[in-house]
């Protein structure tokens, strides 16, 4: 028998709560060659092994909670309170050594790693500062290298601590929204593990997850949800605390794919968290499984395919698929032969159960039918009109929708545009005075539509394969599609409209990044070259996306769709004395467009670290000896992204 089979996720009305206890074994997220194969790593949790990070022995309260759907990526472990503020004492853990520590400014920003003799790490996020010893070494490593972001590993011998030590003080460093810890317990091999299955007390949760949202999308151009070709979202009625369901009958026909907006509450707090085990039940046959017990460090992108990312574009909402989307190729699901697509060819009843459990095991159950119903091409009685004819398109995966809105009779058909070709569309359905029109995309990429004395011209270019290395150019734009940058098959639309270039929508995620080369509207003179690069547009607001010169194109590379432009920044960076005394001198600095770049500090002449906070603009000294009074000469130079400089001086 093979390992798998013997180790065989189980899926049953209880297989998120003991399918660890019944393999023996964990279950790793990752990206592996086909899904629903799965990755093992042997243990039990040591419960009673690891101290609460924070006001141990104590309640404590949490603001997020592993496996939580964030922006691109999955939240690796535990934010913890700190009573909204900065400086509570951080304790290790356990016993063991600082095996590394990481500034930066973004991201997690002064952060603490600790390896421990059980083979684990835990890791302390958005530190304020660390202890007198951790804090002595970590200086003398900046002024060793000049620098204020760093990423050192201390040998194993040289930070050893002890469970209990104050190791550091809890802040609000990097990218954090607020004070609080985020505490991660990690493998040597950067898994994450749910540190709530460590059996810390410090939590409370009595709460069973709460349902908000019921979404299903129809998954072929034949499906209809509640007959029309659309999305649809229900909201469940509440008959208990962990009991949901919803009276009417969904009309539904085809292969359809059911969502899910749902969060989880621990005791004592407001915050909504992340619901990390679900089960799906058709007609009381298990479909679908998906549990967030344990993330490979490097698949964080690949929320956006778990989750419906246009919706969460659009909305903020992060609906759960309950079935495998194409493309996604995370390894954290079981299912059947449909991958958990739901398909209904006949006009019966069918029941959903939709089971889901937080990390403590409390379960919420969320019950409804789904009822099959025969499309009909004549949903709604028609009423001409006499306003014009409106067209709107949209893609839905594969299927180009055509809405024509008012049309002037019921039955008119839309010709679609294919090169030289013209094809005939009858109209799909009627609903709210609307014809509807449907295409496969897979066919061909049309070039316009015609419908009723209106056309409409689309700007696709190419069909973009994933898993393929794909080059597509026009005049003034090159783009290559590396193997691993698309989840699914591409309908890109790309045109250029005065110094606007837009390439594919936002509401389409990437996986890894795309490079681009485009050529700029205007000639830029040699001496405004350097100055040049790409931005992104949104409304007004420019964002910097970078760029090199080669010969006379712009190069950058690209993890999101949209909108992009050329400008130059010509404009140095400000710098405002903030205050300075003896011990200590602060700077606001400011730049504005393409952000800053970096920044250098010298008191008469010696290197002088300075602490950057970019959410307040803030930097401000941190001499290596503390007891030595500032006296003499400052210099500070910032540099922003263009390359434009700015050089103040003060004496103190």
């Amino acid at each position: 028998m093979s390992l798998l089979n013997n180790c065989r996720f189980l899926i049953s009305s209880r297989a998120c709560l003991l399918f660890l206890c019944c393999t023996g074994l964990f279950f790793s997220l990752q990206v592996l060659n086909a899904p629903g194969a799965f990755a093992q790593k042997p243990a039990t949790y040591p419960k009673g092994y690891f101290m609460f990070p924070i006001k141990p022995g104590q309640t404590n309260f949490l603001t997020g909670n592993m496996g939580e759907l964030r922006s691109n990526h999955f939240h690796g472990g535990l934010d913890i309170r700190t009573e909204g503020r900065e400086g509570l004492p951080i304790y290790a853990a356990a016993d063991g050594y600082v095996s590394r520590i990481k500034v930066t400014t973004a991201g997690y920003g002064n952060a603490l790693y600790i390896t421990h003799p059980n083979g684990f790490v835990t890791v302390y996020g958005h530190i304020r500062n660390y202890n007198k010893t951790i804090g002595g070494f970590l200086r003398r490593q900046q002024y060793n290298g000049k620098t204020f972001e760093i990423d050192v590993l201390p040998n194993k011998e040289l930070l050893q601590v002890k469970k209990g030590d104050i190791v550091a003080y809890s802040g609000n460093t990097g990218g954090s929204g607020g004070p609080h810890l985020h505490f991660e317990i990690r493998d040597t091999l950067d898994n994450l593990f749910n540190p709530l299955y460590f059996g810390f007390n410090e939590i409370k949760d009595h709460i069973p997850p709460t349902v908000s949202k019921l979404a299903i999308k129809p998954l072929d151009i034949q499906a209809r949800v509640e007959g029309e070709f659309s999305r649809a979202e229900f909201i469940p009625q509440k008959n208990s605390s962990s009991s949901y369901s919803i009276v009417k009958p969904i009309p539904v026909w085809g292969q359809i794919g059911l969502e899910i907006l749902a969060f989880d509450m621990s005791d004592g707090t407001h915050n909504k968290n992340g619901v990390t085990c679900m089960e799906v039940k058709l007609d009381d046959k298990e479909i679908y499984t998906h549990h967030l017990e344990m993330l490979s460090f490097d698949v964080g992108r690949h929320i956006n395919i778990h989750i419906d990312y246009e919706t969460a574009y659009q909305t903020n909402n992060r609906f759960q698929r309950l079935y495998i989307a194409d493309g996604n190729k995370l390894a954290i699901y079981k299912t059947d032969d449909k991958k958990g697509k739901i398909t209904i060819k006949d006009e019966k009843p069918h029941k959903v159960t939709i089971t889901m459990w937080d990390a403590h095991q409390n379960k919420s159950t969320f019950s409804f039918t789904v009822k099959g119903e025969l499309p009909s091409s004549d949903n709604t009685p028609f009423k001409p009109v006499s306003q014009a004819t409106i067209v709107h398109t949209r893609v839905l995966d594969n299927v180009l929708k055509i809405t024509a809105k008012n049309p002037q009779y019921p039955d008119g058909a839309a010709v679609v545009h294919v090169g030289k070709k013209a094809v005939t569309l009858p109209v799909s359905y009627l609903v709210n005075n609307q014809a509807v029109y449907l295409w496969d995309m897979r066919k061909a990429l049309p070039d316009s539509v015609h419908v009723q004395e209106t056309t409409q011209v689309f700007s696709f270019k190419k069909m973009v394969p994933a898993a393929q290395d794909v080059q597509f150019t026009m005049d003034s734009l090159n783009i290559l599609f590396p193997a691993r940058s698309l989840f699914d098959t591409l309908y890109l639309e790309a045109n250029r409209v005065g110094d606007i270039f837009t390439i594919g929508k936002p509401v389409v995620p990437m996986q890894e990044s795309i490079d681009l080369r485009i050529t700029p509207g205007k000639i830029v003179a040699p001496e405004y070259k350097t100055r040049t690069g790409v931005y992104a547009v949104s409304g007004k607001t420019l964002s910097y996306r970078g760029g090199i010169w080669v010969n006379e194109q712009l190069s950058f590379k690209i993890r999101e769709f949209g909108r992009f432009t050329v400008a130059a920044d010509t404009i140095a960076p400000v710098i405002k004395l903030e205050s300075k005394t003896p011990d200590r001198i602060a700077c606001k600095i400011t730049d504005n467009l393409s952000g800053i770049y970096s920044f250098t500090a010298s008191i008469n002449g010696e290197w002088l670290l300075m602490q950057y906070d970019y959410k307040k603009n803030l930097v401000w000294s941190d001499p290596l000896d503390d007891e030595k009074p500032l006296k003499g000469k400052f210099v500070m130079e910032v540099v922003d992204n263009a390359g434009n400089s700015t050089t103040f001086e003060t004496t103190l």
